[in-house]
């Protein structure tokens, strides 16, 4: 890890997973989603399942056209989810309850260290969502976890998704900041490596509860990270914010 230099001004941060708790809302929305239902299921089992294949399906390229996405990640999660049914044999949704389900997206919680350190990283830099999620998603949570931040990048606003280039550029754009000069904030290595390569710097957030109990995808951060912290107050000791 290297110290951080003086020219840093703008910190770029994952959503899903570094900033929001997915897993505790998703399983907590689910289970009373089967509680009203009578519907009976390994509700842990459905939320990873929905959110590894939802994952997947953008790592693995979203569709496009003339160079922009032609799915959102709305789109995604309608997709993923009506599979996720099907593998657990679960009754097929109607329109209503997928809108319901899609809904529970809108309602996670941020963690509490995310609130308390915002505060202290935005006095010293621009400090911006970058992120899969949909640009209402991003609203909705940041409003309801009371998260305040300089501006919002949805790669839905781009037309192209992280781990791709344009992504990255785009964001680094429309901050008017050079890549050499913005911090990308992350809990996902895959997301880390991207943006070094990029010209980012990177900083590493663990997140070890991301999946319930069971092992972190990322346990240990990449070497290619410039700083590795325990959740954002520690970022936020870490940059020398006040």
């Amino acid at each position: 890890m290297s110290a951080l230099p003086p020219t840093i001004r703008a910190l770029t941060v994952d959503t899903g997973g570094t900033v929001l708790d997915w897993y505790s809302g998703i399983l907590r929305e689910l289970q009373e989603f089967g509680r009203t239902r009578g519907l009976t299921a390994d509700w842990s089992a459905v939320a990873k399942r929905w959110r590894r294949l939802s994952t997947v399906m953008v790592d693995d390229g979203m569709p496009q056209e003339n160079g922009i996405a032609t799915l959102d990640f709305d789109d995604v999660l309608r997709i993923t989810q009506e599979q996720t049914w099907r593998e657990f044999g679960l009754p097929v949704a109607d329109a209503d309850t997928r809108a319901e389900l899609l809904a529970m997206w809108r309602r996670l919680d941020p963690w509490p260290d995310v609130r308390r350190a915002l505060p202290r990283l935005r006095a010293k830099f621009r400090v911006a969502p970058f992120t899969i999620l949909k640009t209402t998603m991003l609203i909705e949570t940041s409003r309801r976890g009371g998260l305040d931040w300089d501006c919002i990048i949805s790669c839905e606003m781009i037309g192209t998704y992280k781990t791709k280039r344009p992504a990255y550029d785009t964001a680094a754009h429309w901050l008017g900041v050079a890549p050499a000069n913005i911090l990308m904030v992350t809990g996902h290595n895959n997301d880390l490596i991207a943006a070094h390569s990029y010209g980012f710097r990177t900083a590493f957030i663990h997140r070890p509860k991301q999946w319930g109990d069971e092992p972190p995808q990322f346990p240990e951060a990449d070497d290619r990270a410039d700083f590795v912290c325990r959740d954002f107050a520690d970022l936020a000791e870490q940059l020398g914010c006040p």
